[in-house]
């Protein structure tokens, strides 16, 4: 029991730290986002009279503290969440983003543990309370990746025009910028601005290749670097590559119809334990409350739930077919 106590307590002492300095670091970024702002301002007209998008202008760095800048560069998990916030188009920093997650860990975390007077379920809810940011980070970057996907061929043959007229491969990535829409537009700016300041165009595609977590670019990053060290007819190479990219996306729709039956089924078997769990609360409470006020009641709530998620995940990995 005395252990128990001080377990509570350390998770207790964790939930209000961690959420205290969420609270610490988002109220600082508020508070100077004003600020910011007018920088931003200042410093784009600037680069603006020098003909420089300002697209290109993004702070790097995980936070303004340097032993966080330094973690990043040692933890994975963190490099692999700095990255996620590039891929998706966020300008909140690394340190900005863990305090969102430490608020939304310790809040949920507290409400649990306050609610159930259980240890562990504060402490389970807390790690679920600081996943949600890391999930809502996780769509919207799949959102931008599938927005990219959609045009990225049509900005291929826009590429490939170019280059047929004449034009050198750093004109036609303008010409892409120019013409293609958002979020393409956006990317290729970047990558003809690198280029315009001096760094070299491998690099700057590289850099393009980890800004956007596509399979398509990496291809045509790929066929562009091939081309440059090796030689060829660069615009039928790209077109080449924008056929392959049209087949890609025509075999993945048939593959997503037939296995939407089967991912709908997985969705309505996470769901319908759920929804059963909550009708009966409201119906017949007393049927539900001797599972939750029964000792062994939490561990079986907890083992259900641990199980439907094992089985919604085992059941997205077999209908998730790699084209």
């Amino acid at each position: 029991m005395d252990i128990q106590l001080i377990i509570l307590a350390a998770g207790v002492s964790a939930a209000v730290a961690t959420g205290i300095a969420g609270i610490a670091v988002v109220s600082k970024a508020f508070a100077g986002r004003g600020a910011r702002q007018r920088l931003e301002e200042v410093t784009a007209d600037e680069y603006l009279d020098e003909g420089v998008a300002p697209v290109i202008l993004r702070d790097l760095n995980a936070s303004s503290l340097p032993l966080l800048n330094l973690l990043v560069e040692k933890i994975p998990s963190l490099r692999r969440i700095n990255a996620l916030l590039v891929q998706a188009d966020l300008s909140m920093r690394l340190g900005q983003f863990l305090g969102i997650m430490a608020l939304a860990g310790g809040g949920l975390g507290f409400l649990a543990w306050s609610m159930s007077n259980i240890w562990w379920m504060g402490l389970v809810s807390f790690a679920a309370g600081a996943a949600v940011p890391v999930f809502v980070l996780v769509q919207k970057k799949r959102r931008r990746v599938a927005a990219f996907e959609k045009q990225f061929a049509d900005a291929l043959d826009i590429l490939t025009g170019a280059l047929r007229a004449g034009l050198a491969f750093s004109g036609a990535i303008q010409v892409v910028a120019e013409e293609a829409p958002d979020p393409v537009s956006k990317e290729f700016t970047i990558v003809f601005e690198e280029n315009r300041l001096g760094l070299d165009m491998k690099e700057a595609l590289r850099h393009l290749a980890e800004r956007v977590d596509c399979a398509e670019l990496r291809m045509f990053v790929t066929a562009v670097i091939l081309q440059r060290e090796t030689g060829g007819n660069l615009a039928e190479i790209l077109e080449s590559t924008a056929y392959i990219i049209r087949d890609r996306f025509r075999i993945l729709g048939e593959v997503r119809a037939m296995t939407a039956q089967q991912r709908f089924s997985g969705l309505i078997l996470t769901l319908l334990p759920l929804g059963m769990a909550g009708l009966f609360t409201v119906m017949a409470p007393d049927y539900m409350r001797a599972l939750i006020t029964d000792p062994v009641g939490p561990y079986i709530i907890g083992g259900a739930l641990t199980l439907q998620v094992i089985g919604y995940l085992i059941i997205r990995k077999i209908v998730d077919i790699k084209v």
